[in-house]
């Protein structure tokens, strides 16, 4: 034990670390491996910016404890763990099926938990649980499954069967057709309840299929029972169907036996080669098996961090299991790029952010703060969707590629180039302003001010400050006119630079909620999110936006540029629309429809 680890272990002989227990019981709890840095927020109290500094603390002291062991993709774990015994015969396995309720969005539900325990061949206990979740269950559900509302209504919360569950299934190996897509609905449920998630260092049975079926014309459940000869078939209810996986797993068991596969970590090797990831170079497949069975398909904020705790690389994604294995799976793509990353990736730490907005912000902050080795300044670069007019005593106008730091007003996403262009000309020629070629660029004040106006806000806008200029009426009246005439108005993306503000409504951070954001100026001015919504709520709620200001900090640059990126994307989307100052009834009847659909995509 080092110098350090004495000093916060104490001198008494024997005498064992308060931080040390702390990460025994945390582990314990939690039933699955967990990075220092994850550690050192439950142990320490630390904030994510922090963790990394807690990490060193604690990485002496648990090194020096016999009851931790370090294990896949730098994570910290129960030594007993390891321990067990590895044969296969004598290693209890936990053959579960789930069924959801085909959530919109993506956003699946889990409706029914159904699980086996297995030891030596034999069915030792069994677990079946309905859930009830809140909202109803779609035709489409109930013909596939049979499952129907009445049947949901003396069901546990779906909190409680995931605690059931947990128990039921602590110290077995977990079992699964499509393992990764199961664990992923488990996992997103443990996120929204805020339980820990499950441990992904379980068997595939589509896996063990492709490595000991090879001629297989498929994977799925119903195409593998036929070839293994097994009559019974899929239901499409929880517990037959993992009992019919029992019956596969058996099978595939009895095939890995003529290959003299008996212990768990030779299953897990085979397999290993059956999976997508087996044909990927060793440490790429695993850190992708690892990120496929242990991330929640939610949106949410990564950090790649070396074996020191430095962190490599920041992203977002709104699938964190499918991005983050992509990573490792895409044999043109990003980590390759990154010479050496994938040799130093030690741990993979990961935050839930509930929505892609929320991601997108997260990661701005992530990379600002942690300043990662592998992350580049990105700008966002579409072409010249952006239209600058320079300040009256040097008032060149022209579209441009990315707004700039040097006293000129930039308008903008457009939606595309041709129409920043065209609103470019528009504003020379309504209101005489210089080109970048013009010998003298300098314009009046209030001529500038128009064009600002009349391209980001609104010809009326335009009209106000030309009519308060203090010129002759003769040259205001020329103005006005052309203003007037002006037939075709192009103006950038809602929410973007100088335009219109603009309210985003998203699907929230939980079942059941929504969130609202006003972007304003290429800001986030505020966002404000409600659980199971009513329309007083969303009133209140629209108050509060109303009366919140974007940031205007220098430091937000990042982010401006990805949100004005998010904007120009989601341009079309009928969850974006124009912010009305009023909240007349039209636009709250608008919002409330909105709202109402993003919290049912819940």
């Amino acid at each position: 034990m080092n110098a350090q680890a004495k000093a916060l272990d104490g001198d008494a002989p024997g005498r064992r670390s308060v931080l040390v227990e702390a990460v025994v019981t945390t582990l314990a709890e939690a039933g699955r491996p967990m990075t220092l840095q994850q550690l050192a927020r439950a142990v320490l109290h630390v904030e994510a910016g922090g963790a990394h500094v807690g990490a060193r603390i604690l990485a002496p002291l648990l090194e020096a404890d016999d009851r931790l062991a370090t294990v896949a993709v730098g994570h910290v774990g129960l030594a007993a763990w390891l321990q067990r015994s590895d044969a296969i015969d004598e290693t209890e396995f936990v053959v579960f099926d789930i069924e959801t309720n085909g959530g919109r969005g993506g956003r699946h539900r889990v409706l029914e938990v159904g699980a086996l325990r297995l030891r030596a061949g034999r069915e030792t206990s069994r677990y079946a649980s309905l859930a009830r979740i809140p909202g109803r269950v779609s035709k489409f559900v109930t013909r596939y499954t049979g499952i129907t509302d009445e049947m949901l209504v003396d069901a546990p919360p779906v909190e409680t069967v995931l605690d059931e569950f947990r128990e039921f299934q602590a110290g077995g190996v977990l079992v699964a057709h499509n393992l990764p897509t199961d664990l992923g609905y488990l996992n997103r449920e443990a996120v929204w309840a805020g339980r820990a998630l499950f441990a992904g260092d379980g068997l595939d049975t589509m896996e063990l299929s492709a490595a000991l079926l090879p001629d297989l014309p498929g994977t799925g459940l119903a195409t593998v029972l036929e070839a293994a000869g097994i009559s019974d078939s899929p239901t499409h209810r929880a517990l037959d169907d993992a009992g019919v996986t029992a019956q596969l797993f058996q099978f595939l068991l009895d095939k890995a036996d003529d290959r003299e596969v008996r212990t768990l970590e030779d299953l897990r090797r085979l397999a290993a080669r059956g999976g997508p990831e087996g044909r990927h170079p060793g440490r790429a497949r695993e850190l992708a098996r690892w990120s496929s069975r242990n991330l929640p398909p939610s949106p949410g904020v990564y950090i790649f961090r070396d074996t020191a705790g430095r962190p490599l690389y920041v992203g977002k994604s709104t699938s964190l299991q499918r991005r983050v294995r992509s990573h490792f799976t895409d044999s043109a793509g990003f980590v390759r790029r990154r010479d050496g990353m994938l040799d130093q990736i030690d741990a993979i730490e990961w935050e839930p952010t509930g929505s892609e907005l929320r991601a997108l912000v997260r990661e701005a902050e992530l990379i600002t703060a942690l300043a990662p080795t592998y992350n580049r300044n990105r700008r966002w670069r579409m072409g010249r969707r952006f239209v600058r007019v320079g300040p009256a005593e040097s008032a060149a106008t022209h579209a441009a590629a990315v707004p700039r730091d040097d006293a000129a007003d930039y308008l903008g996403p457009f939606p595309t180039s041709r129409d920043a262009r065209l609103a470019s000309d528009a504003a020379r020629r309504i209101f005489d302003l210089p080109s970048r070629r013009s010998v003298d660029k300098q314009v009046p004040v209030w001529r500038r001010d128009a064009a600002v106006a009349f391209l980001g806000v609104s010809r009326e806008a335009a009209l106000r400050i030309v009519d308060a200029a203090e010129t002759e009426a003769a040259e205001r009246g020329a103005v006005a006119r052309r203003i007037r005439r002006a037939r075709v108005l192009r103006h950038p993306v809602r929410g973007g630079l100088g335009a219109a503000p603009m309210l985003a409504i998203t699907a929230g951070t939980t079942p059941g909620a929504a969130e609202l954001v006003r972007i304003e100026d290429g800001a986030i001015a505020a966002i404000e999110s409600i659980a199971r919504p009513r329309r007083p709520a969303l009133r209140a709620a629209l108050r509060r936006l109303g009366n919140a200001s974007p940031s205007r900090s220098d430091g937000n640059d990042y982010e401006r540029h990805i949100v004005l990126a998010w904007l120009h994307t989601h341009a079309d989307d009928p969850d974006a629309m124009a912010w009305d100052p009023d909240l007349s009834r039209a636009f709250v009847d608008r919002v409330w429809r909105r709202v109402r659909q993003a919290a049912s995509a819940g």
